[in-house]
């Protein structure tokens, strides 16, 4: 039973976190000659130039992770402010910023979970939401999305269960980073958990694994079943880009997940979708983290993927 201290933390942490967000979504996304105009519009018009792209972070990442090529494609002239998507503790969703009616550019949707360690498919179930939520409010027809790490995996298993329902924007485009397709690395890291379901996602280890002629991984671990199982629902004009990175410290992998976790995918939607492409990056620049924030050459790849 939930104590009156308990209620009092939860309600406490949910305006705590609007807040946060709400003064973020004004430093990042607002000018004070907008800062009124966060009504939600009656129709968002899309083309393949101006179509929202959604960003999607991963395990123990925020909206500072995703700014650097949020902030790279608005300033050479890709992309313009947008939203910042809230998902209160209780799975509310709450908008902040504005969409235009007819963009000049793709509007960018940053989304941000309350808490970082929810697991991917917790975030799949959230986006759900939100896209229904943009197509019921917005009329958003399309969408692109970037995803780093978990979000990669979110964005993947979300197309797949619900990728084709009518209630959703259609997916044009997915650039996906460093995606945990078939395992983590257990490396015992201090953000890593001990116990529960999400600890079993760790299940993966350096030098272990590998593809097989066929492209599928050798050890085959529980969240690469679930796609691969649901692979046929996946929408089938959708274009994929699969970013790695390897590290060249013999571990084959980006420090947090190994190359053939991240490959795998292809075995699983390479004969599915319209477009599949792979792209990888090596050196201190391709660690897990330094993929998406500091990486300027996988930004460069992403952006020309999305408006190239």
């Amino acid at each position: 039973m939930m104590t009156k201290r308990n209620k009092i933390l939860i309600t406490a942490t949910m305006i705590v976190g609007a807040v946060v967000v709400l003064v973020v979504a004004g430093i990042l996304f607002l000018s004070p000659s907008r800062s009124q105009q966060m009504k939600q519009q009656s129709t968002l018009a899309v083309n393949r130039s101006t179509t929202p792209v959604l960003f999607v972070h991963g395990w123990g990442a925020g909206l500072r992770s995703q700014m650097p090529l949020a902030r790279k494609a608005i300033r050479e002239g890709y992309a313009q402010k947008g939203l910042v998507v809230y998902v209160g503790p209780s799975g509310q969703i709450q908008m902040y910023g504005r969409l235009p009616v007819h963009p000049k550019k793709s509007p960018e949707i940053l989304v941000k979970f309350p808490n970082a360690y929810i697991g991917e498919y917790k975030e799949a179930a959230a986006l759900h939401k939100i896209l229904i939520l943009l197509k019921r409010n917005y009329h958003m027809t399309q969408y692109n999305a970037i995803g780093h790490s978990m979000g990669a995996y979110a964005l993947t298993f979300q197309a797949e269960k619900y990728g084709n329902s009518n209630q959703l924007p259609r997916l044009n485009k997915l650039a996906l980073i460093a995606g945990p397709f078939d395992g983590i690395l257990n490396r015992h890291k201090w953000d890593q958990p001990l116990s529960g379901k999400l600890s079993r996602l760790w299940d993966d280890y350096p030098g272990q694994n590998r593809l097989l002629a066929n492209g599928q991984p050798k050890i085959k671990h529980p969240e690469y079943r679930v796609l691969l199982r649901n692979r046929y629902r996946f929408p089938r004009q959708a274009k994929i880009l699969n970013i790695f990175g390897q590290v060249n410290d013999g571990s084959d992998s980006d420090g947090t997940i190994s190359v053939p976790s991240a490959l795998s995918l292809g075995s699983i939607l390479k004969k599915q979708v319209a477009s599949y492409k792979v792209r990888g990056f090596s050196g201190q620049l391709a660690k897990h983290a330094n993929l998406e924030t500091k990486n300027t050459r996988v930004q460069e790849t992403i952006m020309k993927f999305l408006w190239g």
